[in-house]
């Protein structure tokens, strides 16, 4: 486990308030807790905590609390280690017990609602239960209602910003149910056309040049939140390097990105250094599986087309969102119930 993460933990579990990255690089070096040789420490800690929260998802320790600030996962919990014994080693997270049936929060919701909600909206309580007791949710979670009412807000919200229909639809005191229940002919003729609409976003991001498309994900990162990004040449494929935190490797292909370049990618990285790889095609399953190899490896993220495509609508890159927006009545207003 990554020690520089286990003294970011420590650090806000004393604060007890998030903590921009920029707080925490200097805290960690003026306490000696850890070095860096790199010119911008913050966003080393920042590309780290974020990273761990897009491999861990609800179950990683932190959680981004707000632009530019993080804060410790509420429903993670973990074990801390005697301070009068084995001083030095590892914070050890405890993780959910997997099975073969077990589902991702929003995953639950969907089949829940599916399966067992007679077509009608259910509470968020009630879906949560429901999974809990057929085992198809695994956490160890304190709360894990809250936790699965997140998640489905958080997918909402983020579906929408991709132009998407999302699989959920929020109704008001905690209420959920599923936008295919209920979707109009208008809702799906946009869902339509917006997806032609990515595939010409596609279509224009094939015929860039190499230069303009290893700047079009350079400008991506920058609005991912990684604040030092320069480009560097990297054969004719694309290269961008993240200083100090993350070696990026672009892939304007129309065939599968193969396990070798996971592995050379790999190769070439230093100490507490990330990989990622964007490319417009996709990931065969060995560079999928090479990918997500951790004993004594590095583990190296990817990003294929249909992802960097939601990507770029998410952070309005080359498309835009115009004035017509469908009103709904939010029952909720008109309610004395608080939603959580």
């Amino acid at each position: 486990m990554s020690h520089l993460l286990d003294s970011v933990y420590s650090l806000l579990k004393e604060s007890a308030s998030p903590m921009h990255p920029k707080e925490l690089a200097t805290a960690l070096i003026q306490r000696g807790m850890w070095s860096s040789k790199g010119k911008t420490p913050d966003a080393t800690v920042g590309a780290r905590i974020y990273c761990d929260i897009k491999k861990h998802g609800d179950q990683s320790r932190f959680i981004k609390a707000a632009e530019g600030l993080f804060s410790l996962n509420p429903n993670v919990k973990v074990e801390l280690p005697d301070p009068g014994k084995n001083a030095g080693k590892a914070v050890k997270r405890k993780q959910p017990e997997k099975s073969a049936g077990s589902y991702s929060f929003s995953d639950c919701a969907e089949k829940i609602l599916l399966h067992f909600s007679g077509n009608a909206p259910m509470h968020y309580r009630d879906i949560t239960n429901k999974a809990l007791e057929l085992g198809w949710l695994k956490t160890e979670g304190l709360t894990p209602e809250a936790s699965m009412y997140a998640q489905i807000l958080t997918e909402i919200q983020r579906r929408e910003k991709q132009g998407k229909i999302p699989r959920f639809e929020k109704l008001g005191n905690g209420m959920v149910g599923l936008t295919i229940w209920k979707s109009t002919g208008l809702e799906r003729h946009i869902d339509s056309f917006n997806d032609k609409q990515r595939k010409v976003l596609m279509e224009r991001m094939m015929q860039l040049n190499p230069q303009d498309f290893e700047e079009l994900i350079t400008t991506l990162l920058s609005k991912m939140g990684f604040s030092e990004v320069s480009r560097t040449p990297y054969g004719g494929d694309g290269g961008v390097d993240v200083r100090g935190i993350m070696t990026v490797q672009a892939k304007r292909w129309k065939a599968n990105v193969q396990s070798p370049v996971v592995q050379q990618l790999r190769g070439s990285l230093g100490t507490d250094e990330r990989g990622l790889i964007v490319t417009t095609s996709n990931f065969s399953k060995g560079a999928r599986d090479e990918a997500t190899r951790t004993s004594s490896h590095t583990p190296i993220d990817l990003i294929d087309g249909d992802q960097l495509v939601s990507l770029l609508v998410e952070y309005n890159l080359g498309v835009k969102k115009n004035r017509y927006q469908l009103l709904e009545l939010t029952p909720s207003f008109f309610s004395d119930e608080e939603e959580i």
